[in-house]
């Protein structure tokens, strides 16, 4: 039994620590980072202010900030977006338009009655135009031969240089 009174102690030890870290963590974190008054980056902002500025920018046209905003929280753009009304294009130009999910089964049931399309005549395959040639490859250059010399000097905060760093 030795060995279950043993872990008996380690398991209070734990949750002594983890009291313990739990007290302390506000007033450490308070000590290390301060009062978010001091961090304007930190301050929350209303969602109207929120919808204001994004409002703005949608009329003014920035697509840099939106964009830049939507890959920062894409979530939040989102969020916005829905609140103030603004919709998603259904799609991007050049792009196909996306199709509901049983667009291919109300097609189907639409020409089940329909007489089957005409068979189309099957045309030859085009011919296929073989490979370019390979271009021949240029000849290595040579490298320069290396500059043998001292090495740099490395100047201290004096201007003067360094002594070697065997010393």
């Amino acid at each position: 039994m030795p060995t279950s009174a043993k872990q008996n102690e380690i398991v209070a030890l734990q949750q002594e620590i983890t009291n313990e870290i739990h007290r302390d963590a506000s007033s450490i974190a308070t000590g290390v980072f301060g009062e978010n008054k001091n961090h304007p980056d930190m301050a929350q902002v209303s969602n109207a202010q929120i919808d204001d500025l994004y409002r703005s920018k949608y009329q003014a046209n920035d697509r840099q900030w939106l964009q830049a905003e939507a890959k920062r929280d894409p979530q939040q753009f989102l969020d916005v977006a829905k609140r103030i009304g603004v919709q998603a294009p259904s799609s991007a130009p050049g792009t196909p338009p996306v199709q509901p999910a049983n667009a291919f089964e109300k097609a189907m049931t639409a020409n089940a009655g329909a007489a089957p399309p005409p068979e189309q005549a099957a045309l030859p395959p085009a011919p296929v135009a073989p490979p370019p040639a390979p271009l021949p490859m240029p000849a290595p250059m040579p490298l320069p031969p290396a500059a043998v010399g001292p090495p740099p000097a490395i100047l201290g905060p004096n201007g003067q240089p360094l002594p070697p760093s065997g010393m």
